[in-house]
């Protein structure tokens, strides 16, 4: 199984304190564990920028690639959560089984009124402001645990979780953290999901129970868990138990997932504006060339940006990606490119569902992309709302382009033109965790001797 820990986390540090050596030694214990330090966090070296849940999806890839890993079972909690979802939505054939721990499914940030949040309330906005203060005015002084698990708050557990925040990441490595959470939206990729999912959540933390169920309710099959508070004397082993239990069940006892032809995907449909006018002009014979050359190109940016042409339709096409960042910058490649052979080209993407027929690629989602880049103008590139949600922080930006009825398609279309703007709206000032010499010291011998710093731990615990 691999273990995706929120923030604040950091690899040496997980080892010295007996109750999260007790977490990793229990998951060991039916599993080969792979855990790690997102981006920026913990032992990861710094960023100048939060990662976009499509980024933070591809490292997820990456340490199981590395871990020589073909097929696992994810769990996923807090601010980590978004990247085993989308990762499991776009890769099944390599998850096992889900589970998700307190997750959520839209921020607050993402939507005109937060009251139209499924289980936002007065309290969950009391909660909200609550995590802001104490990571823009107290990082470092543990208070963020008392959101997280407020009966195992203890003084002691309060230093250790102080020292781990100062340690994971800096006060505005957390800040755009936080900023970017508010900002998610994943609700379209939440019912793509085809793996078995265990959502977990517990009484006594920031989240109200609807929350987190409206996840397990937009996840097809997923199974729900609310558990009781925990007791001050549980720590946090005694805290995170029914989130191993639910892992255990999923590797030991649990249905592994069937393979499946249905997975999240992004497409991207392509079209040469004024081709008959355009064919008349020229001739046949030249016609033709021109189009080989236009596919030959179509097909170099699509390898380029990882992704596959599925088909060429007439003078237009259809490709897929496994992520909608680089779908779209692909696009905005290849129309540039196409500008120097004199063709104007719209393109039109969409993320969905989609279902693998051979080499072929159908479903709702395929349906909408070929409608969004029917209603592109010559050299724009249109995106449904769900592409644009997705790509959060990338630096991607985008105009309104109204609301349209997408034919054969229910429900109304919120559509985005891409810009020539590259601003990244979630920046980060590069900066190392604000340690003190005191942290330094306990690292350094985490490193060395993480068993002494254990036991001495068990004798101060309260």
């Amino acid at each position: 199984m691999v273990m995706v820990p929120s923030a604040p986390s950091h690899l040496d540090l997980m080892w010295i304190d007996p109750g999260y050596t007790q977490v990793l030694r229990r998951l060991a214990s039916f599993a080969r564990t792979v855990i790690f330090d997102t981006r920026g966090v913990g032992l990861s070296d710094p960023l100048d920028h939060v990662p976009t849940v499509e980024e933070s999806a591809d490292d997820l890839e990456a340490v199981m690639d590395a871990a020589r890993v073909e097929r696992a079972v994810l769990l996923a909690m807090g601010t980590a959560y978004p990247a085993a979802a989308m990762f499991a939505a776009r890769a099944p054939d390599r998850v096992d089984a889900l589970v998700l721990v307190s997750p959520w499914a839209v921020g607050v940030a993402a939507v005109e009124d937060a009251s139209a949040i499924v289980g936002y309330d007065e309290r969950m906005h009391q909660a909200m402001m609550g995590w802001q203060d104490a990571v823009a005015h107290h990082w470092g002084e543990g208070r963020t645990i008392e959101l997280i698990a407020r009966s195992i708050a203890t003084e002691r557990v309060k230093r250790n979780w102080g020292m781990l925040e100062r340690a994971a990441a800096s006060p505005a490595m957390i800040r755009a953290v936080t900023q970017a959470a508010f900002e998610i939206d994943l609700r379209e990729v939440l019912t793509t999901i085809r793996v078995p999912t265990s959502v977990v959540a517990r009484d006594g933390s920031y989240q109200p129970r609807a929350i987190p169920e409206h996840v397990a309710n937009l996840i097809p099959g997923a199974e729900f868990e609310w558990q009781p508070e925990a007791k001050a004397s549980d720590g946090l082993e005694g805290f995170m138990a029914p989130f191993i239990d639910a892992v255990e069940r999923r590797v030991i006892g649990g249905r592994t997932a069937p393979r499946t032809s249905r997975m999240l995907a992004t497409v991207l449909f392509t079209d040469l504006v004024g081709s008959t006018e355009r064919a008349s002009k020229m001739g046949d014979h030249a016609w033709r060339d021109l189009l080989e050359h236009h596919e030959q190109l179509l097909r170099e940016h699509v390898a380029a940006a990882g992704g596959r042409v599925v088909k060429m339709i007439g003078d237009g096409s259809l490709s897929v990606f496994d992520g909608p960042a680089r779908a779209i910058g692909c696009a905005s490649e290849f129309v540039e490119a196409a500008q120097a052979l004199n063709l104007d080209l719209r393109a039109g993407l969409h993320a969905g569902e989609c279902e693998l027929l051979g080499d072929d690629v159908a479903g709702i989602a395929v349906h909408i992309g070929a409608r969004v880049s029917a209603l592109a103008s010559a050299g724009e590139i249109l995106v449904s709302r769900t592409i644009r949600d997705l790509v959060v922080g990338s630096g991607l930006q985008f105009e309104p382009r109204g609301t349209h009825k997408l034919k054969g398609v229910p429900g109304n279309w919120e559509l985005f033109a891409l810009t020539d703007a590259r601003s990244p709206t979630l920046p980060v000032v590069a900066e190392h965790p604000p340690a003190r010499i005191s942290d330094r010291v306990v690292l350094a011998a985490a490193r060395r001797a993480p068993g002494l710093l254990r036991l001495a731990g068990r004798f101060v615990r309260s």
